[in-house]
C-alpha cells in the first residue's frame, strides 16, 4: 500500500501487484489517454512501459489473436472508483489496436451500450446507481 500511495502522490495512478493492475482514481483528468500513448503501448513491449490499462488491454488482445480464444478483463471497485472510465479507456485502446482486423473495431465499440445496460442497477451502497 505504501508503494501505491507514493505513486498516487506523483500522479502515477497505476501499479502492478503481480499480473493485477491496481488503479487509484485521481478524481481529475490526467494526460494518460492520448493517441501517442496508445501508440506506445501498441508498438512497445509492455514490460518496458509504465503500468496502464492499455497494457492490460494489449495483453488481452495479443492473447486473443495468438491463441484464438476469448479473453476477459475484470474491472472491479467500489461505487465512484472509476470502473466506467477504465472500461472506456480499455475499449478505446482495443478499438484502436483492432482497426486493422475486419469488423473487430466495430464489434468492440458496439459492446459499450451492452456494458452500460448491465451496469445500470441498484447497489447496496447506492439506490440510484449509474452503473
Amino acid at each position: 500500500l505504501f508503494h501505491i500511495k507514493q505513486r498516487y502522490h506523483t500522479n502515477q495512478i497505476y501499479s502492478y501487484v503481480g499480473p493485477i493492475l491496481i488503479s487509484c482514481n485521481p478524481y481529475k483528468l490526467l494526460p494518460f489517454y492520448t493517441p501517442a500513448i496508445i501508440n506506445e503501448y501498441i508498438k512497445r513491449d509492455n514490460r518496458y512501459l509504465e503500468p496502464h490499462v492499455y497494457a492490460v488491454a494489449n495483453t488481452a488482445f495479443k492473447s486473443l489473436v495468438s491463441h484464438s480464444q476469448s479473453q476477459s478483463i475484470v474491472i472491479s471497485g467500489e461505487s465512484g472508483a472509476g470502473k466506467t472510465e477504465c472500461t472506456k479507456q480499455a475499449l478505446q485502446f482495443l478499438a484502436e489496436v483492432a482497426e486493422s482486423y475486419e469488423n473487430i473495431e466495430q464489434m468492440i465499440l458496439m459492446a459499450n451500450p451492452v456494458l452500460e445496460a448491465f451496469g445500470n442497477a441498484k447497489t447496496v451502497r447506492n439506490d440510484n446507481s449509474s452503473r
